[in-house]
């Protein structure tokens, strides 16, 4: 398995989970208690993961509600400084995450003080990898059609046009989301995202739970693998249970993604999911054994 180094923080096989905790710069995201426009307070808030247990920052600046319209480069340049501010701010050691699709936002974002990249359109936009590369910053690709405007959109995709067409006919979800992955290749710092998620209408709770099954497969990939899996509702639906009360059904999936191979969990509960993901690492058998 190939490692890669966000900063001098270690990801992958050789080294424990690592935990990514989220702060939203953008009043539309859906979870309220991770959404700051203050930086003072937002500041705090970081700390507060920190201090929880988080090594990774993820900082967005637009909410991924693919009902909401798309945000241009410029919109999100705009919000920025806000982010800027905050990390500029915080008393605390932590990798900083920005999460773009924009190459040109992720290059200013680098030169001013961030430290890795997440790209929610998983290099849509053709010159992010260079400007990772450029910057020796860690990048997490996710799972998406090339398409700037549809993140994670895997399943509304037309193979055919892209692949051989005999493998578009006989290809599942899972099969989809291993070639997104693949398409365009991958920097020396690249992790990996399935993408779990609402994240097109194509995507049912069931194409989430076979590719929470076969998390495994992408170890073939050879590069670490993040998973986002908070109180999504492919978990939540198992037990009945509403976003507020499925903070259990989160920890036994962070367990279970640890041992069949995640390598960053990204969350809203820091301290929680930490303490789930050193259990999955600990004591789980390991990927190994499900290949």
């Amino acid at each position: 398995m190939h490692n890669v180094d966000a900063a001098g923080l270690g990801i992958g096989d050789d080294h424990p989970p690592r935990i990514m905790g989220v702060l939203n710069i953008s009043q539309e995201s859906p979870y309220d208690p991770s959404v700051f426009a203050d930086p003072e307070e937002a500041a705090a808030y970081v700390e507060d993961m920190i201090d929880a247990g988080a090594d990774i920052i993820d900082v967005g600046l637009e909410s991924a509600n693919k009902r909401l319209e798309v945000l241009s480069a410029e919109e999100e340049r705009e919000r920025l400084d806000t982010a800027i501010e905050t990390i500029d701010a915080v008393d605390g050691d932590a990798v900083f995450s920005i999460e773009t699709r924009y190459s040109e936002v992720a290059d200013e974002a680098l030169s001013r003080g961030f430290d890795m990249v997440n790209d929610v359109c998983g290099f849509a936009d053709p010159e992010m990898p260079a400007v990772c590369e450029s910057h020796d910053a860690a990048v997490v690709k996710m799972a998406s059609p090339p398409d700037l405007e549809r993140p994670g959109a895997v399943g509304e995709t037309d193979w055919t046009e892209r692949c051989d067409p005999e493998w578009a006919a006989d290809a599942n979800y899972v099969d989809q989301v291993y070639e997104a992955l693949k398409q365009g290749g991958f920097t020396e710092k690249t992790i990996v995202d399935p993408a779990f998620g609402g994240w097109s209408e194509a995507q049912t709770l069931e194409d989430d739970r076979e590719t929470f099954r076969r998390l495994g497969e992408f170890r073939e990939l050879d590069r670490p693998m993040l998973v986002s899996i908070n109180r999504k509702n492919f978990l939540r639906e198992f037990v009945g249970r509403s976003t507020e009360e499925a903070l259990p059904v989160s920890l036994a999936a962070t367990a279970l993604a640890v041992e069949l191979g995640a390598h960053v969990i990204r969350t809203h509960d820091v301290a929680e999911t930490r303490d789930a993901a050193i259990i999955g690492h600990e004591l789980g058998v390991g990927p190994e054994a499900f290949e």
